[in-house]
Parts: structure tokens; C-alpha cells; sequence
């Protein structure tokens, strides 16, 4: 890898000038090679990271100022067994080691910068960020993607996607293999051509279609309030557990109901039963498609 021996870098930054839009320059960056299969980790602690496929073979990693006080941050490049992990330096303290702390006034707490990454074919991603949005385009192997605070965009993706966000809107899109999506607060939007996929958030719509369905693992679909519409290729066998605190239950599919009939708990098997799809809101529609 052709980063330097120093692999803790913490740059001053000159006195802003009075136009405050001008560009700040970078804070830091590092470039190396990972083999395929390989993780690259971030560990940041405010700020927004860009995430977009690379052309070459080496990982592109750029950090840049976004306020004043970001000469108190630096980042230092972390060895890991399966990779590296670039980790965010705040007063001396590492995020790899002490993460997010809760309670944090984000406006005197760590300062923020943005990242940008470029990542090469078959590396996998895994990036937390305590506070700011998480945009990854074009990946080729696994994403792993946290936020405390801030919406989380993924498109064209191969293999394992799994998200979180304290509060925020979850989009996946263009996915091919299984999805994981959390939020604690926010609408969820996941199209893969593979499932399964398992999505929660406390508040918000869900939005949710898989072509084709592999392995017989169950999956939930649950939202505290709003509406969660699944859609499910036209042969999908399984059973159905669906209930609505207030509002009705719509399927494309015939379902055998199990027990007593009620609109707003519907227990059943779709075709030859198998898998069971459960699907949850305290208030608000619940739909049951088959895929186009």
C-alpha cells in the first residue's frame, strides 16, 4: 500500500477568509490497494460519506473540511485482518474505539467533514458515520452501512446489503441479493432483484419488491405508522401473517386463512406454505403484490 509511515496525519488549517464559500481544501487522504473480497471500514464521527465504484484498483479515500473546526479532527488507517479501516481522530479519541457517543451536542461536538470514497471491484464496504446522510453508488460485493442521524441512498449493488439509521429514509434500489433496512424514524424503499429482505422503521411508508426469492429464511416488514406494500414473484409459496392497527389488507394472492376471519389480522398459506411473511403497522394499509 503506498500510504506513509506516519499513518496519523492531523493537518492545521489556515485562519478562514472573510468569503466563507470558498473551498477549504482537503483534510486528509489515503489511497492503497485491497484485494478482492477484502473490507474497507469507516469509522467517522460527523459528516456525510459518497461512496461510487472506482475504475483502478486501488481505494480513493478523501476527507474534506466543511467547517472551521475541523482542525480538530485527523483520521489514522487501521489494519484490520480481513482489510483496512480508516478511523475519524477527534481530541484524541479514535472511532474505531469509542464510536458515536450518545447525547452529543452535534453543533460543539465533533466537527464535520465529508468523505469520498472510490472503491475498487470486490472490495466490500463497511462505513459508520455518527451523524450524516450515506450515499453509496455502483458496488460490487457487500455493504454494510450505519448512521446515527441521516438518510441512506444505495444503488447497484452486488450481494449482501445491510443498513441502519437512527433516523432518516432508507433507498435501495437496484439491488441483487438479500437486504437488511433500519431506520428509527423514516420511509423505506428496497427493489432487488433477489430477496430475502427484512425492514423495520418506527415511522414511515414501506415500499419493498423482490424479482426472485432464494434460500427459506422468514422475513418481517414492520412499520410503527404508515403504509407497507410487498411485492413478491408470482410463485412465491408461504405462509402469511399480516396485521394492521387501523386500515385494511389488500393480497394479489389467494390465501388460505388460518383461524377466524378478521380484516385486520389476516393468518394464512399462500400456495404450498414454506417461509413466513410477516407484515406489521400500527396504522395503515398493508399490500400483498405480485412482482411485474
Amino acid at each position: 500500500m503506498s500510504f506513509s509511515r506516519n499513518l496519523f496525519l492531523a493537518l492545521a488549517l489556515v485562519p478562514l477568509a472573510a468569503r466563507a464559500q470558498e473551498p477549504a481544501g482537503d483534510l486528509f487522504t489515503w489511497s492503497g490497494r485491497l484485494a478482492s473480497g477484502a473490507t474497507f471500514g469507516i469509522r467517522h464521527y460527523n459528516g456525510p460519506i459518497d461512496v461510487r465504484e472506482g475504475t483502478g484498483d486501488r481505494v480513493e479515500f478523501r476527507a474534506e473540511r466543511r467547517a472551521r473546526r475541523s482542525s480538530e479532527l485527523s483520521f489514522q488507517v487501521q489494519n484490520e485482518t480481513d482489510g483496512i479501516t480508516i478511523c475519524g481522530v477527534w481530541r484524541g479519541r479514535s472511532a474505531c474505539d469509542t464510536g458515536r457517543r450518545s447525547g452529543w451536542d452535534w453543533d460543539e461536538g465533533p466537527p464535520s467533514s465529508r468523505l469520498t470514497v472510490l472503491l475498487p471491484k470486490g472490495v466490500r464496504l463497511a462505513a459508520t458515520t455518527g451523524n450524516g446522510d450515506v450515499t453509496v453508488e455502483k458496488a460490487s460485493n457487500d455493504v454494510e452501512i450505519t448512521s446515527g442521524n441521516g438518510d441512506v441512498r444505495v444503488t447497484l449493488t452486488a450481494g449482501r446489503v445491510d443498513v441502519t439509521t437512527g433516523n432518516g429514509e432508507l433507498e435501495i434500489d437496484g439491488a441483487t441479493g438479500p437486504v437488511r433496512a433500519t431506520t428509527g424514524n423514516g420511509r423505506v424503499y428496497v427493489m432487488t432483484s433477489s430477496g430475502p429482505v427484512t425492514a423495520r422503521t418506527g415511522n414511515g411508508d414501506m415500499d419493498i419488491r423482490m424479482k426472485t426469492l432464494t434460500g427459506s429464511s422468514d422475513m418481517d416488514f414492520v412499520t410503527g405508522n404508515g403504509s407497507v406494500t410487498v411485492a413478491l414473484p408470482g410463485s412465491f409459496n408461504g405462509e402469511i401473517d399480516a396485521s394492521t392497527g387501523h386500515g385494511d389488507f389488500r393480497s394479489d394472492f389467494e390465501i388460505r386463512v388460518t383461524g377466524r376471519l378478521n380484516p385486520r389480522h389476516i393468518r394464512g398459506t399462500i400456495g404450498e406454505g414454506g417461509r413466513r411473511i410477516k407484515m406489521v403497522t400500527g396504522n395503515g394499509r398493508l399490500e400483498l403484490r405480485k412482482a411485474n
